[in-house]
């Protein structure tokens, strides 16, 4: 519910020093927000604790920027739900004006908290893609162009939300103001539409970006297609995206009732976090592999049963190693348990092979 619904409540004779009018309608999507989201919020906690552990305790505490912004969006996600969550009224009833003013205020930063969130979520995936594929240079190009774009957009929208939106910035909120002024309901979507434009473009171009370097992978089919369902959950978040752009729409169409208004105002919310937090388990997803193939390998499904030894020892594209270092005589085992360790460096390369060609049945190396 934005300061633009108050101006519909003439027709229930409401006057705001009373409160405002929560329908039933927008009471029972709230109820569906909160178990959702609350749902999907554990879902990405989850995720993130697995990522933050790969990284720090399983890779001898190496972190890189991508992992500085997938915690600044997982931070900034997490903030944004818990300011939106107060403006969701669980029963139909009234709600106090001064009340109800708090929760706007909330809302409306969350707003601009938001766009920086995705951000950074983006961000984080253009990254991880970008140490895949650090030497080809349309790949860095294509990668930075989507990075510049998000951040663009990110930026802008804080700025529109806290500078231009209205003047003063109270005016966003506190209907009781009679000073300031706000941008048209017009300027309103256009800005909102730019936006969905935006996100929708950078989740479709990152959902199959993986597509492009997945196909010269030397790995079993099953796991490549493994692989492209994870980093492909970001083109959910664009259903969300299209989803909420067809409700703004209707949000801001002149002749909607006050009733439907809130319920679409509830639904837009819902429709945003949906995204968001979407968007940030696609940015983790890549570091579920490994647990989720271990989880399915207890059951009797292999993703990587292949009798190429490059599908044991490492990931191979065009020639060179991507997920296996031969550097000092040393090997990295990515994929299986190799002499008691798991992706650690293997001393003892010459040994280790061996043991592994014999678990599998072959011909003693020479």
């Amino acid at each position: 519910m934005s300061t633009f619904d108050f101006q519909r409540t003439e027709g229930l004779s409401l006057e705001l020093d009373t409160g405002v009018f929560i329908p039933e309608k927008a009471a029972r999507l709230a109820r569906v927000y909160v178990g959702v989201t609350t749902t999907l919020l554990f879902l990405c906690t989850l995720t993130f604790l697995v990522r933050i552990y790969q990284r720090l305790w399983r890779h001898g505490w190496k972190i890189g920027w991508d992992d500085y912004f997938i915690i600044a969006g997982y931070c900034l996600s997490v903030v944004t739900w818990a300011f939106l969550l107060p403006a969701f009224t669980l029963n139909a009833g009234l709600v106090p004006t001064d009340t109800r003013t708090s929760h706007l205020r909330l809302s409306w930063i969350a707003i601009g908290l938001w766009g920086i969130s995705m951000t950074c979520l983006k961000v984080s995936i253009a990254l991880t893609l970008l140490r895949i594929q650090r030497k080809s240079l349309r790949w860095r190009i294509f990668l930075f162009s989507i990075i510049g774009l998000q951040a663009a957009y990110g930026t802008l929208n804080l700025l529109f939300n806290l500078v231009i939106a209205c003047r003063p910035l109270e005016q966003a909120w506190n209907v009781r103001m009679t000073t300031g002024t706000c941008v048209s309901v017009n300027t309103i979507r256009v800005v909102s539409h730019a936006g969905s434009v935006v996100n929708i473009t950078t989740d479709l171009l990152l959902s199959f970006a993986p597509a492009l370097f997945l196909s010269r992978l030397h790995r079993p089919l099953l796991e490549r297609i493994f692989i492209c369902f994870l980093m492909g959950l970001g083109l959910f978040a664009s259903g969300w995206s299209i989803a909420k752009a067809v409700m703004i729409e209707k949000y801001f169409d002149p002749a909607i009732s006050y009733e439907e208004s809130v319920a679409v105002g509830v639904l837009l919310s819902t429709y945003t976090i949906l995204e968001l937090f979407t968007c940030a388990l696609a940015a983790c997803a890549p570091a579920q592999k490994n647990f989720l193939q271990a989880c399915l390998g207890r059951i009797g499904v292999s993703l990587t049963d292949s009798d190429s030894l490059l599908g044991h020892y490492g990931y191979y594209v065009s020639g060179r190693w991507i997920g296996g270092s031969h550097r000092n005589g040393g090997f990295r085992i990515l994929s299986h348990d190799a002499c008691g360790r798991t992706d650690g460096a293997v001393d003892d390369t010459r040994r280790c092979l061996e043991l592994l060609d014999r678990q599998r049945g072959l011909p003693t190396r020479s």
